[in-house]
C-alpha cells in the first residue's frame, strides 16, 4: 500500500497551501459563502493543523484505495469548499453522500467545519430507523387486511386502489379517510390502525369531525 504523499504529495500540498499567495490551508480562516452561518476551515477545537488534515486525507485514501475516484472527488469537495464555491451545508451534504456507509469519515469531516455546524449522524440514523419501523408497520397492516378479507378480496383490492389514487393524485386525506371508513365498515380496529398512518393534522381533523 502506498503511503500518503507517494503520488499525491503535489496535489495535497497545493490543497493545503491554498492559493499561490501562500495562504495556509490549515491556518487561514476562509469563510464559506452562503449557507447557514458560513464557516471556515478551522476545526471545532481550534485551528486545523496540517497534521490533522493529512491524517484525515490518509484515512480517506486508505479507505477507498480500490475506489480512487472517490478520493479524487473528495479532494474536489475540499477545493470547492476552500474556494467558496460550496458552502458549509453543501460541502457536508456532498461528504455524507460520498462517504455513505463510512460514518467515521463523515464524522471526521467535522474538523473542517465551524463550531455549531458539525455533521450529526445521530439525527440521520434516528430518522432512518423511524422510517424502517413505519415501513414495517405499513407492511404488517396491509398483510392484516389481506388476511382479514381473504374471502372477500375485492375489499383488499379496493383498499389498494384508494391508496394508489391518493399517492398519484394527492387527494384530500380526509376524503381518503372517509373512503377507508366506509370500506372497513364493521372493522373499527382497522379504521383505528389506519388513522395512525395519517398525517398528524389530518388525524386530528378526522377525530374532530367524528369520522
Amino acid at each position: 500500500m502506498k503511503k500518503l504523499g507517494d503520488d499525491d504529495s503535489s496535489s495535497q500540498s497545493k490543497l493545503l497551501s491554498g492559493s499561490s499567495s501562500g495562504d495556509s490551508y490549515g491556518q487561514s480562516q476562509v469563510p464559506a459563502s452562503g449557507g447557514a452561518g458560513g464557516g471556515d476551515l478551522g476545526c471545532t477545537a481550534g485551528k486545523l493543523t496540517t497534521y490533522e488534515c493529512l491524517s484525515y486525507l490518509k484515512d480517506v485514501k486508505e479507505t477507498f484505495q480500490d475506489q480512487r475516484e472517490k478520493y479524487d472527488m473528495f479532494l474536489e469537495v475540499l477545493k470547492d469548499f476552500k474556494a467558496q464555491r460550496t458552502d458549509t451545508v453543501g460541502a457536508s451534504a456532498r461528504v455524507k453522500e460520498l462517504f455513505e456507509g463510512h460514518n467515521n469519515l463523515i464524522s471526521g469531516f467535522n474538523i473542517f467545519l465551524q463550531k455549531g455546524y458539525e455533521i450529526t449522524l445521530e439525527d440521520d440514523e434516528a430518522a432512518l430507523q423511524k422510517e424502517k419501523v413505519e415501513f414495517g408497520r405499513a407492511i404488517d397492516f396491509v398483510n392484516k387486511i389481506m388476511i382479514r378479507f381473504q374471502n372477500d378480496l375485492h375489499v383488499y383490492e379496493a383498499f389498494l386502489d384508494i391508496m394508489n389514487t391518493y399517492r398519484k393524485e394527492h387527494n384530500d386525506i380526509n376524503k381518503v379517510y372517509n373512503e377507508i371508513s366506509t370500506l372497513f365498515d364493521g372493522h373499527p380496529d382497522l379504521v383505528d390502525e389506519f388513522t395512525a398512518f395519517l398525517p398528524e393534522e389530518a388525524s386530528v381533523s378526522a377525530k374532530n369531525l367524528g369520522l
